[in-house]
């Protein structure tokens, strides 16, 4: 189900970014706003409804807490801001979901963890969708010409430590595992983190999480002088 829900999404995502790009082309800009506007509520409502429907199912199974049940990990927190990142154009909220949210889609899809309830197949169908979609989601801005700024890397990284930070105060007074903060869910490799102690675990994912936006603060910065040369290339 997964591999077809991903292709699904990606498919739409693809075909919307192509028909956006074919309208800049031709210089109808307002028909590829309007274009872009009607894909964001669209991604953004399917997104709530993927989330919508695990809540339900979690509530419906006497699964759902204020341990478990609010919106309060990566995927979620993305999946909650993805409508108002699409239609914003708020530069954080976009390289949050584009640098973070979409990575953590594509591990939550190599790794699964869906919890157990007497609907697996509805669970399924929610968690994997969303999934799916929060990784096509921050594509979509890419049809209208947005690119990844240099900065864009230490807005992500500032925004998630903020959010962790904050979280791992709700986690401490809830007795939660949000943002996977308390421990490691089973079956992923986080599992490897958690040998050496909690406070060993936490500062393994902050330095995981500190390199990995370094990697792309460094891959942004070689793309905006890839484009600053091409710029320069084509006005001479």
């Amino acid at each position: 189900m997964r591999g077809a829900l991903a292709m699904l999404a990606g498919l739409w995502t693809a075909r919307m970014l192509r028909r956006m790009k074919h309208l800049r082309r031709l210089g109808l800009q307002e028909e590829a706003r309007q274009l872009y506007r009607r894909a964001s509520w669209s991604m953004g409502a399917a997104v709530w409804c993927a989330m919508l429907l695990q809540e339900g199912i979690l509530w419906r199974s006497g699964l759902l807490s204020w341990q478990s049940g609010l919106p309060l990990h990566l995927c979620s927190m993305t999946g909650i801001l993805t409508l108002p990142m699409l239609l914003s154009g708020n530069d954080t909220l976009w390289h949050s979901a584009l640098l973070a949210g979409l990575p953590g889609a594509a591990l939550a899809l190599i790794f699964p963890a869906p919890p157990s309830t007497p609907w697996p197949g509805w669970m399924a169908l929610g968690f994997y969708g969303l999934h799916a979609l929060l990784i096509c989601a921050p594509l979509l801005p890419l049809g209208m010409g947005r690119r990844i700024a240099v900065q864009g890397a230490a807005q992500a990284w500032l925004f998630w430590v903020t959010a962790a930070l904050g979280i791992s105060i709700i986690n401490r007074l809830l007795g939660s595992n949000y943002l996977f903060l308390s421990h490691p869910v089973e079956g992923t490799p986080l599992v490897r983190l958690a040998r050496q102690g909690e406070t060993a675990y936490r500062a393994w994912l902050f330095g995981l999480f500190t390199l990995w936006m370094a990697a792309q603060g460094c891959l942004c910065m070689l793309c905006s002088r890839m484009r600053q040369r091409k710029k320069r290339k084509n006005d001479s």
